[in-house]
C-alpha cells in the first residue's frame, strides 16, 4: 500500500509541475511570429563585374540593420568596394574594403539603424584605387539595380 502512494503522489508532482510549466508556456510550440526564416530576414545577391574584377555578395536586412558579405577581386589594378546605407531615419558613413592587384578580399560590414524598420537602400559601388567610380548599384530587400 506504501508503494501505490508514493507512486500517486509522484503522478501528482509530475502532473502538477507539467500543469505549472505549460501554463507559462514552456511547454507549449512558439508561435509562429517567433520562427526565422528567410521571409524574416531577405537576403539580397549583388554582383559588379569589371573586366575580369569581380564585387559580389550579399546583403541580410534585418529589422534595425544590414549584414554585408562577400570579397571584391581585383586583377588589372587595385579595386575598392564602397557601401552605404540609408532610409529616411539613417545614413551612414561610406565603409571601403580594398584589394590590392592580384587578391581577391573578402569583407563582412555591418550597420545599425536604431529606428523601426531599420534601413531601406543600400548603396554598393566599386572603385579602382585611382579614385574613378566603376560600377555602382542600388540595392532594396527586393533586389539590386545597376545606376550605371
Amino acid at each position: 500500500m506504501q508503494k501505490n502512494t508514493i507512486s500517486a503522489k509522484r503522478s501528482f508532482v509530475t502532473l502538477l509541475i507539467a500543469s505549472m510549466l505549460a501554463a507559462l508556456g514552456v511547454l507549449s510550440t512558439p508561435a509562429a511570429g517567433y520562427a526565422s526564416t528567410s521571409e524574416d530576414y531577405p537576403v539580397t545577391e549583388f554582383r559588379l563585374p569589371y573586366g575580369a574584377s569581380l564585387l559580389a555578395g550579399s546583403i541580410t536586412w534585418h529589422y534595425r540593420d544590414v549584414h554585408i558579405t562577400g570579397s571584391v577581386k581585383a586583377v588589372s589594378t587595385g579595386k575598392t568596394a564602397r557601401f552605404r546605407a540609408e532610409s529616411p531615419d539613417c545614413l551612414t558613413a561610406w565603409q571601403t574594403r580594398t584589394a590590392s592587384v592580384g587578391t581577391t578580399r573578402g569583407f563582412v560590414v555591418d550597420e545599425t539603424c536604431n529606428y523601426p524598420g531599420g534601413f531601406t537602400i543600400v548603396y554598393i559601388e566599386l572603385w579602382d584605387t585611382n579614385g574613378i567610380p566603376l560600377r555602382r548599384a542600388i540595392c532594396t530587400a527586393n533586389g539590386c539595380v545597376d545606376r550605371d
